[in-house]
């Protein structure tokens, strides 16, 4: 990683017009957790899908947003950029869901 943010890559290739991904198609913004972006279209991640599932039966169950997000982490399970789930991304997730 050079330092670039992001968003600062994506607009220097819109201003030289180079494409975004390979085929040349441009996908604004990020893919939301539960779907993958494929042929131009949004697609449900199977394995991503299981985990919103499970977020799902943890707050019906009465767990808290961090515990959820602690269960998580404990089981292994990644999120989008492999990173560490938070109470406000299992949040995000749930209200979208």
């Amino acid at each position: 990683m050079a330092g670039a943010s992001r968003s600062g890559v994506l607009k220097a290739l819109d201003r030289f017009g180079l494409p975004r991904n390979e085929d040349g198609s441009k996908r604004i913004g990020p893919l939301p957790f539960g779907f993958d972006y494929l042929d131009h279209q949004l697609v449900k991640n199977e394995a991503e899908q299981a985990a919103i599932s499970m977020m799902r039966q943890y707050r019906a169950g009465g767990l808290s947003l961090r515990e959820i997000a602690g269960n998580l982490n404990l089981q292994l399970i990644p999120t989008k950029q492999n990173g560490i789930w938070q109470a406000k991304t299992v949040r995000g997730i749930l209200a979208r869901a």
